[in-house]
């Protein structure tokens, strides 16, 4: 029994009538692909390296980033905040580093505006090498902190 292959003919040409579906699912693949390779594979938080020489400011940008500092750098964190709303922000940080002062730079000094915010500015010294951390959460001291609260967090790599 001898088989034929219908896509054949049998003078030994290529049957084209089914070249526009594989050109079709080629193409599909193929931008399958391009996509693949342009998407990011998530938004990665950015990460700086400072000398000691660069000033550090660290402020709603720089959230959920890691930075590597020299030991004995000075970071300047700087979130707003609106005290008069009840809602301030609870810092805390690991060992290696150490919050040095807080001012709080209200938007309109003259105090003449009702219900207007500011900037709450945190001297923050590494004074210890290794993985470190700064979280904050902003919140009324009063109410329960919820899922949904604002919340800041910086890795902070000190390196000898």
């Amino acid at each position: 029994m001898i088989t034929t292959n219908r896509n054949v003919p049998h003078n030994g040409a290529i049957d084209m009538t089914h070249m526009p579906k594989l050109l079709f699912i080629a193409g599909i693949l193929a931008a399958a692909v391009l996509v693949a390779g342009c998407t990011s594979g998530g938004n990665q938080p950015p990460s700086t390296n400072v000398t000691a020489a660069a000033p550090l400011l660290l402020n709603e940008s720089m959230d959920g980033s890691t930075i590597a500092v020299p030991v004995n750098t000075t970071l300047t964190l700087e979130l707003a905040e609106n005290p008069t709303t009840g809602y301030a922000w609870n810092l805390l940080t690991t060992e290696g580093l150490r919050v040095a002062s807080t001012d709080y730079l209200p938007d309109d000094p003259q105090g003449t505006r009702v219900g207007a915010g500011g900037v709450r500015r945190w001297q923050i010294e590494a004074v210890a090498t290794g993985l470190q951390q700064i979280t904050g959460i902003y919140a009324r001291s009063w109410e329960n902190s919820t899922a949904d609260a604002t919340t800041y967090s910086v890795e902070v790599s000190v390196t000898p």
